[in-house]
């Protein structure tokens, strides 16, 4: 008999499945596995049911690592197929989602994993649990069939409508790296943080209950789906209400978010659907509290003057308004008006700009100023890099979005036409050389007086280090502090395996030096050769580095070694974090590592792999805390 294959169902692509599944979900940043994906899929439900008021419910047990979000939209159809990573498709529609991909990887994440619907033809229930064992090769894969369609639910929902309930392995870290962006997105001071006072404010004017909620509610509002810089009809009458239990905040959330707890093990708070303008945090604070203004521009940024205590706030709609932003002080276009007008200005929704005092911003604004764009309301990863404009300084006094109408790639986080980003960079580029630098200058004065003294205090109000081993007292700030750390550390012997042959600010990267490691030469460090030299970068944060990437200024192909105090958070769903064991590297050249290094940051489209070593864990390796006093032989137990 012949053997056959079925060519729409071969069996030797399984692994090919498996394979691209894990790629997609290390794709995603920690913030939409956790909850962004689900909420998006409740958000998209409701603009297409289209009518009435919703209700968005979500609660997170953050005990238990567990998330539900129920929705009384349409409710999701019984067609298990959707559950495929690329199952379902959602072209055509101006919707956060595209092509479905969301739910898979959270369900693929999940220990836990159950969907309840209910439509108007009926309900169904599907659970599943280990999914996230997907592609384990230690153990037996749980067994993941499902029916054609989806069994009924024996206690249906009480209206149409969505819930999903999932729950994370606490070896996965998904919660705790979500936590971790979250503080390093709006704290990324700690409790020292300028952002710190306006959630003070929000509980203290009865918005929120906690600091907690006040932080949660801000990011959702800056970074996640619920950030639609432009609020759809169908959303603008929807309550999306949170409830957080955590009965031991200490254990789960560190030091830092569990003092925003406030003491309380449980509460909810409402959420409305909108990105997080300063105006909104403003209302927040008691007085003297900075002045709304809405000055619109004039050519070359006139006609906006100096206030001590405010921030301007305006919107561009018309090409008319967009023409504004790009005329200078003599009345002049740039040379690409003619571009922008035909290629640019019909597919621009709007321009929000915000002017204010960096101080302003830092302390009103989670993460300080933002310059992003948007596609219709959906918040992308696109992060201009200014380039233009003599005046730098006045680059981070203002806020700005600029929303169009375009598609967003496969993971929702850039958008699909890189020649529209082109021309969008470019845009942005012109309108502050020719305005918003002149305009910012105009309100916040010719020398920020905030800024100056921010520069005079910010060495002595760091935080301590608390490594007395070390001449530098505080914990580093900036990349100078970084390389300072490092040399002294390698001055005390602790980093033998290095040898440096310069720093410069002028090249492209920051350092070159001959490292050896296991599979070098023994005395490769006593006769190295030009092709011994290695490219190292320095960073405060990791994860910093992403943006050099995003913006093509670096490559990760081109850079060696990465060394930074801390880790961070990567900015970018293309870079993530593995440990060094899972790495590619170590899986084809163990020897290859360089000495200290325990992660890697990857490029999950080219594969390229950027080894990182991180000064706080060398840290606590060379300088481990002494071991407690042990009890005296003739201590009496009271007990």
């Amino acid at each position: 008999m012949v053997e056959t294959y079925n060519l729409l169902n071969p069996e030797s692509l399984t692994e090919n499945y498996v394979r691209q599944l894990r790629q997609t979900i290390d794709a995603y940043l920690p913030q939409y596995i956790f909850i962004g994906e689900v909420l998006q899929n409740s958000l998209d439900a409701v603009r297409e049911t289209q009518h009435g008021k919703h209700n968005i419910d979500i609660t997170i047990d953050l005990d238990k690592s567990e998330v539900c979000i129920q929705d009384d939209a349409m409710g999701f159809p019984n067609e298990p197929s959707l559950l495929f990573l690329g199952g379902g498709k959602k072209d055509g529609k101006k919707l956060a989602g595209q092509v479905g991909v969301g739910l898979k990887v959270v369900l693929f994440s999940s220990e836990y994993f159950s969907i309840r619907s209910r439509t108007v033809t009926g309900g169904f229930r599907f659970e599943i649990d280990d999914a996230y064992r997907f592609d384990s090769e230690d153990t037996v894969r749980p067994n993941f069939t499902v029916p054609k369609q989806f069994e009924p639910d024996p206690d249906p929902l009480e209206r149409c409508g969505t819930e999903v309930r999932y729950r994370f392995n606490g070896a996965s870290r998904v919660l705790s790296n979500y936590l971790k962006q979250v503080k390093e997105e709006a704290l990324p001071k700690g409790l020292k943080s300028e952002f710190m006072p306006t959630l003070t404010n929000a509980v203290a004017s009865g918005i929120f209950p906690t600091r907690f909620a006040a932080l949660l509610a801000c990011d959702l509002k800056r970074f996640s789906y619920l950030a639609m810089t432009e609020v759809p009809d169908a959303l603008k009458d929807t309550t999306v209400t949170v409830s957080i239990l955590c009965q031991n905040p200490q254990a789960i959330l560190g030091d830092v978010l569990a003092e925003l707890f406030d003491q309380k093990q449980g509460f909810t708070f409402q959420v409305p659907v909108g990105y997080l303008q300063m105006g909104e945090t403003v209302s927040w604070a008691k007085p003297p509290k900075p002045a709304p203004y809405a000055q619109k521009l004039g050519a070359g940024g006139a006609d906006l003057f100096r206030v001590q205590n405010g921030f301007n706030a305006t919107e561009y709609r018309s090409e008319s308004d967009l023409e504004q932003l790009l005329t200078n002080a003599r009345g002049k276009l740039p040379d690409e008006i003619e571009s922008f007008r035909r290629n640019l200005f019909p597919r621009i929704n709007f321009v929000r700009l915000t002017i204010a005092r960096i101080p302003h911003l830092e302390r009103y604004l989670p993460g300080g100023s933002r310059r992003i764009f948007s596609a219709n309301g959906v918040v992308t990863q696109h992060s201009p890099d200014l380039t233009k404009g003599r005046n730098q300084q006045y680059v981070r006094c203002f806020d700005i979005v600029v929303d169009v109408d375009a598609e967003l790639n496969y993971g929702k986080t850039h958008l699909k036409n890189m020649r529209l980003v082109g021309q969008l960079k470019s845009f942005v580029n012109e309108a502050y050389r020719s305005v918003i630098q002149n305009a910012a200058s105009r309100f916040v004065g010719k020398a920020d007086p905030f800024e100056e003294e921010e520069r005079s205090v910010s060495f002595w109000s760091k935080e301590d280090l608390l490594r007395p081993e070390l001449t530098i007292c505080k914990v580093p700030g900036d990349e100078n502090d970084v390389i300072a750390l490092f040399f002294e550390l390698a001055g005390m012997g602790k980093f033998p395996e290095f040898r440096w042959y310069g720093l410069s600010q002028r090249d492209k990267y920051d350092a070159r030096a001959v490292i050896q490691r296991v599979m070098d030469d023994p005395k490769v460090l006593e006769r190295p050769t030009e092709n011994s030299l290695r490219v190292v970068e320095f960073k405060i944060r990791a994860g910093a580095i992403t943006e050099d990437f995003d913006r093509e200024d670096k490559s990760p192909k081109d850079v060696h070694l990465l060394i930074a105090y801390e880790e961070g958070v990567s900015r970018s769903p293309q870079f993530q974090f593995i440990d060094i064991g899972d790495s590619d590297t170590y899986a084809r050249a163990p020897e290859k590592i360089f000495p200290h290094v325990t992660r890697v940051l990857k490029d999950m489209q080219s594969g390229y792999e950027v080894q990182v070593l991180l000064l706080r864990e060398c840290l606590e390796k060379f300088f481990p805390p002494p071991p407690p006093p042990a009890a005296p032989e003739d201590a009496i137990d009271d007990y």
